[in-house]
């Protein structure tokens, strides 16, 4: 698994609404061109991902817990690819982190081929997370 950390001096309900507004994600996440899940950040809901540089990919909302955390997956051959997003109070703020695994029997494929590429995406992402909260927290 991978995963990257950052502390948003903003509450977690305010950094889970740039979550929940997918028209947002192209703002804070440089990674993300467009995103469209037409039943929101819900469980079971279904829709696409434009990555910046990459094709179109289909994804569900595998968990989803307001303020809390979402998990989306996207299926790949003998793979699915996990994105996990969560939030947690502490002293300094609130704790955002990001996180991509695999799971199945090509895993260990598509984690050599893909992970650490698409890891190098995370701290970018947790920045403009970060930015967006903060000044919204400031307004």
């Amino acid at each position: 698994m991978f995963s990257q950390s950052i502390n948003i001096q903003a509450s977690a309900e305010r950094i889970y609404r740039h979550y929940a507004d997918l028209s947002s994600w192209a703002q804070w996440d440089p990674a993300v061109r467009a995103v469209s899940l037409p039943g929101g950040l819900a469980a079971g809901s279904s829709g696409w991902l434009q990555a910046a540089g990459g094709p179109r990919t289909n994804i569900r909302v595998q968990e989803a817990s307001a303020a809390r955390s979402f998990t989306v997956e996207s299926k790949l051959p003998g793979c699915r690819m996990l994105f996990g997003h969560t939030l947690q109070a502490g002293p300094q703020g609130v704790q955002a982190t990001h996180s991509l695994s695999f799971a199945g029997p090509m895993a260990f494929l598509f984690r050599r081929l893909l992970g650490a590429k698409i890891a190098a995406t995370l701290p970018a992402a947790l920045q403009g997370l970060k930015r967006m909260s903060e000044s919204d927290a400031r307004a």
